[in-house]
């Protein structure tokens, strides 16, 4: 096990502490930042011994740290320290990266970054101030994934939109706003009758929402045999697969590739696309037999040195327990987009795979380039997100260590396991019009995002955004202000990156009149995003917030728990109200819920019988039944402030939950609306659009559609 890799998950345990702990945090922070602070002047191994016999004496903690690293629940520090790799000359030194092969470049000189123009970091800026946007354009990147078939019938053409706007639009230059054009992508928003007119506004310049969109191509223009009219994007070629045997291997640095162009690229918006996806022809539907699943493939060395290529193997691997015979019911197209900050992608971020009959666990080759680093070794991550038709089904990541020279390999003998859900295609629901996918950057404060949507292709590269404090830190900054206000929104959403507003707003615009939902994925549980105020509400009758503009959810995202994508339906028949009063709760004489007391022995005993719903009034009860299994997934609402994310790791359903001490009254109306039909996320946000301050306190975790499904009868 990697040292530094540890060490990276100690700090990710540093920031969650509060949610973890609670008040009784402190001790472990004021023992740990020592340690962290000392990185870099001790061993790597004598510190990260340190570091998890001092974690190992706190539960949730040391929890926290062993599912970061993806080791077995239950293992302890004595069983983890031997793990630990000693780095060169402590034990017999292979190079490690699963039996990758690495050498400097031709000739015995030093390794040299890519000579293409500056040092390129789409994913991550170097230490020398490169900036993402100043990426050169990758003309083979054309994507010719298009939208599910839509029966043949036109879609609406919206209304002209302003995007929203948030802070200085400096703030966003880190992202991807200035990228140059790719190819035809860049022509993708030109309107059939405009594409042939080199003095269209749209041939030079950004396209803007006031703009219609382009209508959807007549039926016959989805047959395979109809030439590809001049807006819809060429195919992408797809990377070449691996061979099964092949091992990940470092490459020397690429040739030189063109310097990036002069001038402001197109927006995010400029390379969505709204063409309709091609009919494949028909493959034969597998025979029934054992139902197919997998886990995320990522094959890469344990150790690259900046400025050298990477060789990674992307794709599915078979779940555990299965032998790798099961093949789909029917073929899956995946859509993996990769975010790995402090690399370089020359070929793209996104790979297209599909599994089928023929190749049941496919699999493709990506050439990563190390950056150069002021460090001498970091500890870097490569993650993959996985997609079908817009709904993101899998999450995985691994670790990678870079040295800032090629004398210091040999230091990590094994490669670390991926860390990461099943990916499981086979569930049912429609996926939200937006999902966001939130990680953690290198950095303390920063995060990636990328986007899905089924409307839309969206881009490959993610956009950066820097919160100017630990992800913690700022968002108790936000929730410490007891209330909801302007200013607190604004805040918020002056950290949203551009590409997200932009491509709500088409989405809005696209399927209006419905309000479009939103899944926001996150490794960090701390921002509430779905305050963000909207400058140009798209209801103006309704406060500016997103989570009253559009029906919105939160999951967590990140290891083998809560799986994905979250669930669309629950059953709703059995409540259970944790209540002390000698009265009975509305609940029980409504809907005949059993009434249990706070005591911790009595709220184990009901969360063992799987109820459906557990409504907790009381917060130290809710609290003290952290790090329980939750059997059944049931549906959990707590009128107190209280950690969602851990009802959601031990397998909640969806969780229910207020930012600041509200005094409750929301219960009733909201269960009553819900067990009529309506789904948790749009009766929250219709509640909050009628002014209630305790409303807008409740945020939901959970899948915007998530409906809660009653066949019992009210009570009496």
């Amino acid at each position: 096990m990697n040292p530094v890799a540890v060490m990276r998950a100690a700090r990710g345990v540093r920031d969650e502490l509060d949610s973890l702990m609670g008040g009784a945090s402190g001790e472990l922070r004021e023992r740990l930042d020592p340690l962290l602070a000392e990185a870099g002047s001790r061993p790597p191994g004598q510190l990260a011994d340190a570091v998890i016999m001092l974690v190992a004496e706190y539960g949730p903690a040391w929890e926290r740290l062993t599912a970061l690293l993806s080791l077995d629940r239950g293992v302890t520090a004595e069983q983890v320290i031997p793990l630990l790799s000693r780095g060169p000359g402590a034990e017999s030194g292979s190079h490690g990266g699963g039996g990758s092969s690495l050498g400097p470049p031709p000739g015995g000189a030093g390794p040299t970054p890519p000579s293409w123009g500056a040092t390129p970091a789409s994913n991550g800026t170097d230490p020398s101030g490169w900036d993402p946007a100043d990426a050169p354009a990758t003309a083979s990147y054309t994507p010719a994934w298009m939208l599910p078939d839509a029966g043949g019938q036109e879609r609406p053409a919206p209304g002209s939109r302003q995007a929203p706007r948030h802070g200085d639009e400096a703030a966003y230059d880190d992202g991807y706003g200035d990228m140059p054009s790719t190819g035809a992508m860049s022509a993708d928003w030109m309107r059939p009758d405009q594409a042939a007119d080199p003095a269209s506004p749209h041939s030079s310049a950004p396209p803007s929402f006031q703009s219609p969109f382009p209508q959807a191509p007549p039926p016959q223009a989805l047959s395979p045999e109809t030439p590809q009219t001049s807006h819809e994007p060429s195919p992408r070629v797809p990377p070449s697969p691996a061979p099964a045997s092949a091992p990940p291997t470092l490459t020397e640095p690429p040739a030189a590739a063109p310097a990036p162009t002069e001038g402001r690229g197109p927006s995010v918006l400029g390379r969505l696309t709204g063409a309709f996806r091609r009919r494949r022809k028909e493959v034969p539907v597998a025979a029934p037999g054992p139902e197919w699943e997998g886990i995320p493939l990522i094959e890469a060395p344990a150790e690259a040195v900046a400025g050298w290529g990477a060789e990674v193997a992307i794709g599915v691997a078979p779940g555990q327990g299965q032998d790798g015979t099961a093949i789909p019911r029917e073929p899956i197209d995946l859509d993996i987009q990769l975010v790995a900050e402090g690399f370089d992608a020359p070929g793209g971020w996104r790979v297209l795979l599909r599994a089928d009959q023929a190749s049941p666990y496919p699999r493709a080759v990506v050439n990563l380039v190390a950056l150069a680093q002021e460090e001498p070794e970091a500890a870097r991550q490569i993650q993959a997100t996985y997609a079908v038709r817009g709904q993101v089904i899998g999450f995985g990541l691994r670790a990678i260590t870079v040295h800032g020279s090629p004398g210091s390999l040999g230091g990590h003998e094994a490669l670390e396991p991926v860390s990461g859900t099943r990916i499981r295609p086979s569930l049912t629901g429609e996926p939200p019009d937006v999902t966001a996918i939130i990680v953690h950057g290198d950095r303390p404060g920063r995060l990636w995002w990328t986007y899905r949507s089924p409307h839309f292709v969206t881009p490959d590269r993610a956009e950066r955004c820097d919160l100017g404090a630990r992800a913690s830190e700022f968002g108790r900054h936000l929730t410490g202000q007891g209330r909801l206000s302007e200013e607190l929104g604004r805040e918020v959403g002056s950290r949203v990156p551009r590409g997200f507003w932009e491509l709500l707003n088409a989405v809005a615009g696209r399927v209006a009149p419905r309000r479009p939902s939103v899944l926001i994925l996150s490794q960090e549980p701390h921002v509430p995003w779905e305050l963000a105020v909207l400058e140009q509400p798209y209801d103006p009758s309704l406060p500016g917030y997103l989570n009253c503009q559009a029906v919105t959810g939160g999951w967590p995202l990140g290891g083998r728990r809560p799986e994905l994508p979250p669930p669309v339906n629950a059953r709703a028949d059995r409540l259970a109200v944790v209540y002390g009063e000698a009265q009975a709760h509305p609940l029980v004489t409504e809907y005949g819920a059993t009434q249990v007391s706070p005591a911790l022995g009595d709220v184990l005993g009901v969360l063992g019988q799987g109820p459906d719903i557990v409504h907790f009034t009381d917060g130290g009860s809710a609290s003290e039944a952290l790090g329980y299994e939750l059997p059944g997934a049931p549906f959990v609402f707590l009128e107190e402030p209280g950690d969602a994310q851990a009802f959601l790791l031990a397998g909640a359903s969806g969780v229910v939950a207020p930012l600041w001490p509200t005094g409750g009254g929301l219960a009733r109306e909201f269960y009553r609306r819900c067990f009529a039909g309506e789904p948790p996320a749009e009766v929250l946000r219709s509640m909050r659009g009628q002014a209630s301050d305790g409303a807008g306190a409740y945020r939901f975790h959970g899948h915007p559609s998530l409906t809660l499904r009653r066949t019992a009868p009210p009570a009496g």
